[in-house]
């Protein structure tokens, strides 16, 4: 679905004029109004602005009229908006929405389970899945690798060629003085994807990369702030406490972290890599930390 008209919806004159014309600017043709019942006609994406009061109502007004719009929520400052398909960060960029938009419309596509076409070949960037094969991993729910490679390699390319900030951590837990069997990793995964789902934005992507690997890709997001989201997944675990066999476990993750610097051909593979090498260095060094390489320039960081 390719999105070329747009409803906004904000109740102040300023704002609602600042969206449409951030919106405009990215080849949008926009419709803006102060409230829904105003609304005209229809559009395949509805932007709430930030003073939209009762937004979660307003949403579900929007997707009674028009199930298939993909909803944001232009937010000052990133956060959650559970009930959005994704966050429109302000004020609106135009090259950054341009390269978003068709991104969170195939996201969208997923989690709603809107089956592929056959009649044609689906884009590289479009994870596909194969009759039979788990889309999402049953531990964690998130994403299995295998089909949402591509769109990790697309991302980091587009965001490499429009100049954009964009980090990677890989996230493990550290040994535990047990062995985990099913029963304890079901715990075990159940109780991260809580904690990273707790900290991530709309705007993140948490991928189960491996059986015990959880890549996290990070658009937008230079390695302080990177460093300040390992570091809050690590905190959470680290409260967290869990019984087993008559044991109290506490179990701790450790984080390796890499990112995209200007001016170097930098390519996923790469960055997986740099974070893999940061994540032993993070586990080698006692673990529950947050660890960089000294390759990725841009930030001086000790290990915490």
């Amino acid at each position: 679905m390719k999105i070329t008209r747009a409803i906004v919806i904000e109740p102040g004159a300023a704002g609602r004029r600042k969206l449409k014309d951030g919106l405009e600017k990215a080849g949008l043709e926009v419709s803006a109004v102060s409230e829904w019942e105003e609304a005209p006609g229809r559009a395949p994406l509805v932007v709430l602005g930030p003073s939209v009061e009762r937004p979660e109502r307003v949403a579900r007004a929007v997707r009674r009229q028009l199930p298939r719009a993909l909803v944001l929520a232009a937010q000052q400052t990133p956060g959650k908006a559970g009930f959005a398909d994704g966050i429109l960060p302000l004020p609106v960029s135009a090259k950054d929405l341009q390269v978003r938009l068709p991104e969170l419309v195939k996201l969208r596509t997923l989690s709603r389970g809107t089956p592929v076409r056959k009649a044609r070949a689906a884009p590289a960037s479009e994870p596909v899945r194969a009759p039979g094969e788990p889309l999402l991993d049953p531990l964690t729910q998130f994403y299995v690798f295998a089909h949402f490679k591509d769109f990790l390699f697309v991302e980091v390319k587009r965001s490499r060629r429009h100049g954009l900030p964009l980090a990677l951590a890989l996230v493990a837990f550290d040994p535990l003085p047990v062995r985990a069997g099913r029963e304890l990793r079901e715990q075990l995964h159940g109780g991260l994807a809580l904690a990273i789902r707790r900290s991530l934005r709309d705007t993140d992507f948490p991928v189960q990369y491996s059986a015990d690997r959880v890549l996290l890709l990070l658009p937008h997001t230079d390695l302080a702030g990177a460093h300040t989201l390992a570091r809050r997944v690590c905190e959470r675990v680290a409260r967290s406490s869990l019984t087993f066999d008559d044991q109290v476990l506490r179990p701790t993750v450790s984080v390796g972290l890499s990112a995209l610097t200007p001016g170097r051909e930098v390519s996923f593979a790469d960055l997986v890599r740099q974070a893999q090498s940061s994540l032993e260095s993070a586990q080698a060094a006692g673990g529950n930390r947050v660890e960089m390489l000294a390759e990725t320039p841009g930030l001086e960081i000790e290990g915490t």
